[in-house]
């Protein structure tokens, strides 16, 4: 399966609800159904689908059988059969499916009539605030939009209603036992499209397409700041509308912790650089067993010049500090700054061969890399602010910037005071330091990566304001990613 696609488990989904409905299902067929479900673990009950508390009649049960089907016999508005499996029986039914063992002949005069899907976000010690304010907010941002939208409390906590019950797409985000459950319903001519994907067992594109819906669906409704919808942006972030930038580098997640000692940010910017290079060279595909990999060979001089497009000669300094980068890049020394474990993995370079032409008279490198890495999806597309010649401290800002850029949060808070306090400099270093920082900012904004609205940090407070200036950001400030979807 392709690394970028979306599955139930990769995402973290839990099938609850799958339905099917019969226009026409007589006796016969049904006890079909249900003796041939209950070979396979699961008893069957019936119910009347027009009473308002309908009694559960056995079909064929058995106290060795854990799970069970339900035959929802007419309701008040269609005159049709569901053959419905909720919760758990939703689970076990679906893996069923996945290994093949559901027969759906037994369904061809039916139609997909619900499936719904959940994601189970765990409460977190760090989490700063209640989730009573969180639903409160999602509440209000959702009554502004016109939605179909209540906010209430049952036996068992808060619970958030969005849309109608009887529309294509209803969810509710509501609490449970040490967590946040996002539930979303799927109906309709919406499901019922999908059904011969079922039929066909084309399970990969129906997640691909179940996970995708579910996921788009809450992100256009929810205010993403927030901390309760980590878990969402995180998915988002790979399969959002990506935008194209001259000179782009792609990157991960970088786990701010991890950056000093272990790795230079010199080379870890070398390296975004170097995987945005080698996209425009052309290669060789090889294999060391099973696994592919692209060989490029290149001159290491038009690298520094993509570097540095300014650069008017090679030094030997400059060759032997990035021939040392390519050596380094095959043990993966310095690849620690990444958060996801599958990027590590497939950064992984196997073979290096650095090397004086005697043709063109120049040093010249041949390095193997993972056919997978070119298929990876970044959460992250940044500026290349670094293809220039840059002071330190510009060098310094930079890089701050992409770290907490790439980092989980849609906001993105700079420390300015901490930041400062590993200087020991004059008043006008600092200024020149700041106006670095605010000019990045417009070049994220004019990039239309950030949010056009900033906060600022005064006294612990966080401030909104029209403007960042030299003056208001001595403490700190705030940006908000855009997460265009």
């Amino acid at each position: 399966m392709n690394p970028n696609e979306l599955t139930f488990k990769f995402e973290n989904l839990v099938v609850d609800w799958i339905s099917f409905k019969f226009q026409d299902l007589d006796n016969s067929t049904m006890m079909q159904i249900a003796n041939y479900f209950f070979k396979l673990g699961f008893n069957s009950y019936k119910e009347s689908g027009k009473l308002a508390k309908p009694v559960k009649e056995s079909i064929v049960v058995s106290s060795k059988n854990k799970s069970e089907v339900l035959f929802v016999i007419g309701n008040s508005y269609w005159k049709g059969t569901i053959v419905q499996f909720s919760g758990d029986n939703a689970a076990s039914f679906y893996n069923l499916v996945k290994n093949k063992l559901i027969n759906f002949e037994l369904f061809s005069s039916a139609t997909l009539g619900r499936v719904d899907l959940y994601y189970s976000r765990k409460n977190k010690r760090k989490d700063k605030i209640p989730v009573t304010d969180f639903l409160d907010n999602c509440h209000r941002k959702l009554k502004q939009t016109n939605k179909n939208v209540s906010f209430d409390k049952n036996s068992k906590g808060l619970i958030l209603k969005i849309g109608s019950r009887r529309s294509n797409n209803y969810s509710r985000v509501y609490e449970r036992k040490n967590s946040l459950r996002f539930e979303h319903e799927m109906k309709g001519k919406f499901i019922e499209k999908y059904y011969f994907l079922l039929m066909e067992n084309r399970l990969e594109e129906f997640e691909q397409k179940l996970s995708s819906h579910f996921l788009h669906y809450f992100g256009k409704l929810l205010p993403l700041h927030f901390c309760y919808l980590d878990w969402l942006v995180i998915k988002l972030r790979p399969i959002r509308k990506q935008l194209s930038l001259p000179s782009g580098l792609n990157s991960d997640y970088i786990q701010s912790k991890d950056l000093y000692p272990s790795s230079d940010p010199k080379k870890f910017v070398m390296l975004l650089q170097f995987l945005t290079y080698v996209q425009q060279l052309n290669f060789k595909t090889d294999f060391l067993g099973d696994t592919p990999y692209r060989m490029f060979h290149f001159r290491i001089d038009h690298f520094l010049k993509f570097q540095n497009p300014t650069m008017k000669y090679t030094s030997y300094y400059k060759l032997k500090k990035v021939k040392l980068f390519f050596e380094e890049l095959q043990n993966g020394t310095f690849l620690t700054p990444f958060s996801n474990t599958k990027f590590q993995r497939l950064v992984g370079v196997p073979k290096v061969n650095i090397f004086k032409s005697k043709i063109f008279k120049c040093w010249v490198a041949e390095i193997w890399l993972v056919e997978d890495l070119f298929h990876y999806k970044y959460p992250f597309l940044l500026p290349d602010l670094f293809r220039c010649k840059i002071s330190k401290d510009e060098f310094d800002v930079m890089f701050e910037v992409l770290k907490i850029y790439s980092s989980v949060n849609i906001e993105k808070e700079f420390f300015i005071k901490e930041f400062l306090a590993s200087y020991s400099i004059s008043n006008q270093r600092i200024t020149n330091i700041k106006r670095n920082f605010i000019q990045l900012v417009k070049v994220f904004e004019e990039r239309d990566l950030i949010e056009s609205n900033y906060k600022v940090i005064f006294e612990g407070c966080y401030h909104s304001v029209e403007e960042l200036t030299i003056h208001n950001i001595s403490e700190g400030f705030v940006l908000y990613e855009k997460l265009s979807i």
